[in-house]
């Protein structure tokens, strides 16, 4: 009976696991990099981690209507009606979503509701990006040359007298 018991809840456990699984597995948005500043148009790309060939094929990702920003608690923005958002796929693999506006983004703070849709689910994702002014932004690391030290001599034993 002991056994039994332990079958049960073991299969219960599996059951419900299994269940639970193609959610586990399910399209998931990542963080956020914005790419432009201030003054500039919106230029920025959301991460896909986990992306499968039938949620690609299927997804349609658009910013969220105001109402739904506002039930997220964040301002809804007239920048926001000329964002494009479209899926792509890197040269190494990776997916991301390409987030762009030919309109110059005029605020240091922008808030965005992304809502993705594919044929099997669904999902809402709040982002605040955050413009540098242009002249905060780094521009690349010029190289620099290594100074030249020149070696210590190495000690000579005396001449013999």
């Amino acid at each position: 009976m002991h056994r039994w018991k332990f079958s049960a809840l073991a299969a219960a456990a599996v059951v419900t696991v299994g269940l639970h699984a193609p959610d586990a597995l399910a399209l998931s948005l990542g963080p956020i990099t914005v790419q432009s500043a201030l003054g500039e148009p919106l230029r920025a790309e959301i991460n896909l981690p986990q992306v499968t060939p039938a949620e690609a094929d299927s997804l349609r990702v658009t910013p969220a209507s105001p109402e739904v920003f506002r039930a997220q608690g964040m301002e809804y923005s007239s920048v926001i009606t000329k964002v494009q958002i479209q899926f792509q796929r890197r040269a190494d693999g990776r997916a991301v979503l390409r987030v762009t506006s030919d309109r110059a983004i005029t605020d240091p703070f922008v808030d965005l509701v992304v809502e993705a849709n594919w044929s099997t689910g669904r999902i809402t994702r709040s982002y605040t990006m955050l413009f540098d002014p242009p002249a905060l932004r780094r521009a690349p690391a010029a190289p620099t040359a290594q100074a030249q030290i020149p070696a210590p001599e190495q000690a000579r034993p005396a001449p013999a007298p």
